[in-house]
């Protein structure tokens, strides 16, 4: 009878189990991409040579289209997830090299050359009974886990799917819910749904990403302080998605772009998003959310590209189509931005952010009698969706045009929605700070920030703030909010 030898790797306090593609600390289980696991797999198994970007690209992402970038973000990951930079040298236009000393140990106990004493080895029948303890010890490590799952029936907690039928429609049902922009409280009936799903199989990983993505939809629609419950409830959720199923890209898309949200956390947001494409690179949602974030920190070319790469992924999507706007009106390309929002809503007559998106660059565009012709229209086919944002683009168009009665009852509505909302009272700084009233601007945004208002994440790109660019406490707090 032949039995197969199962090889660890152990370097520092970490152990990688190739086999079975796991990397431990410890003793305890780390989350890791398969990509980044597989590139320290590959730089482990080297260790000592220089493993080229080309042997990385051939072994690690072959049969798929990467960008040399994704080698460095794996790279910096990996160093990240080692806490060591230095066990991962970059070798300057050749590669990289694993540096850390290295012991390869077999399942039976046998050491590889690498970590051989002088002393002879001992045989089977005189092993000493210190190597007969680490091997039960190893066995028991390895084995003991998964025979408790059969004995008590469990499944193991990495479940992206589920057994139970019912539990996989209702996880259904509340996707396609939360994605019809036109069911009437479409956030709380798709919660429901994943509740339900989850009360059929507590282990099914994926409910619990749609009720982080359904509790953060909440969130935005509401003010403070109930927006900052329901993003509490979405990070339960989010770290909840993970525990069960560390590689699922949408644990990592909803918790990223929460960081982003509900944190300001830029390089955390970046982290996970990113990490939810090496895992899903086919994710057209997991791309746009990170071309926003990338926009909000002024990068915007690269969000472009991402932009581009969830078009072709999705090109009929209107969440997808409509992604370029806000990256546009922060580049200030109001000709170009203007061109595709009249082309979106031709195509999307009855849609309000496709009317509110074109008004904008029209008000961008300096045509304010067109903008109050568009804004008194939609005003007047419903005065309660989004009006704050009507206010707030009427406001100066009617000081712009000389009605300046109509812009001093426009702004009082605004200020009025502003005691109780904090997306109107962000949207009522641009007005003071386009009026030239620095002090109201800059108080009315510190309000903001202190009820965390989610559209606080576009304060640097923002171009109605282009007044306040020099005003020492608007740099102030950009810093405080990490983007200096």
């Amino acid at each position: 009878m032949s039995y197969k030898t199962k090889h660890f790797y152990e370097f520092e306090e970490f152990r990688l189990d190739v086999e079975n593609s796991s990397l431990w600390r410890e003793g305890k289980l780390i989350s890791i991409s398969p990509k980044a696991l597989k590139t320290l797999i590959l730089l482990v198994e080297k260790r000592g040579e220089i493993v080229s970007r080309d042997e990385l690209l051939e072994k690690v992402w072959k049969e798929t289209f990467v960008e040399e970038g994704n080698i460095n973000y794996t790279i910096s990951l990996l160093r990240k997830t080692l806490e060591n930079k230095e066990l991962i040298r970059t070798i300057s236009r050749r590669g990289y090299s694993f540096t850390a000393t290295v012991k390869e140990i077999s399942q039976n106990g046998k050491s590889s050359p690498e970590i051989l004493t002088h002393e002879p080895k001992p045989s089977a029948e005189k092993r000493p009974f210190h190597w007969i303890l680490v091997s039960v010890l190893l066995v028991s490590i390895l084995f003991v886990p998964s025979f408790a799952y059969l004995w008590r029936g469990d499944k193991p907690a990495t479940a992206s799917q589920s057994e139970n039928s019912e539990a996989m429609h209702a996880y259904t049902r509340g996707k396609m819910i939360l994605a019809a922009r036109n069911v009437e409280n479409r956030e709380e009936k798709a919660i429901e749904e994943f509740q339900k799903a989850i009360t059929l199989d507590p282990t099914f990983a994926l409910p619990y990403a749609g009720l982080a993505e359904g509790y953060n939809a909440i969130a935005v629609k509401t003010s403070y302080p109930q927006s900052l419950g329901n993003y509490a409830k979405a990070k339960v959720a989010a770290e909840k998605t993970l525990a069960l199923d560390a590689n699922l890209a949408e644990g990592y898309s909803i918790r990223g772009w929460l960081k982003r949200q509900a944190d300001w956390d830029w390089q955390g947001a970046e982290n996970d998003l990113r990490l939810a494409i090496q895992l899903d690179p086919n994710n057209a949602t997991v791309h746009k959310r990170l071309s926003q974030l990338l926009s909000t920190l002024g990068r915007h070319d690269e969000a472009l590209a991402e932009v581009k790469i969830a078009y072709k992924l999705d090109p009929i999507n209107d969440y997808v189509l409509s992604a370029r706007f806000p990256i546009l009106e922060a580049r200030r390309e109001y000709t170009e931005a203007l061109k595709e929002s009249e082309q979106f809503l031709r195509e999307n007559k009855g849609n309000n952010y496709a009317v509110r998106a074109h008004a904008t660059f029209v008000y961008h565009k300096e045509d304010f009698a067109k903008v109050i012709e568009i804004g008194e229209e939609s005003l007047a086919k419903d005065s309660t969706k989004n009006a704050f944002a009507w206010f707030s683009l009427l406001a100066t168009s009617y000081y712009k045009t000389g009605q300046l009665d109509k812009a001093d009852e426009t702004l009082r509505q605004l200020e009025r929605l502003a005691q109780t909302d904090t997306k109107a009272l962000y949207s009522l700084a641009m007005n003071y700070a386009e009026l030239g009233r620095p002090n109201d601007a800059i108080q009315a945004l510190q309000k903001c920030f202190e009820a965390h208002e989610e559209r606080m994440a576009w304060l640097k790109v923002e171009p109605r703030f282009a007044n306040l660019q020099n005003d020492l406490r608007f740099q102030k707090l950009l810093q405080t909010m990490n983007f200096r």
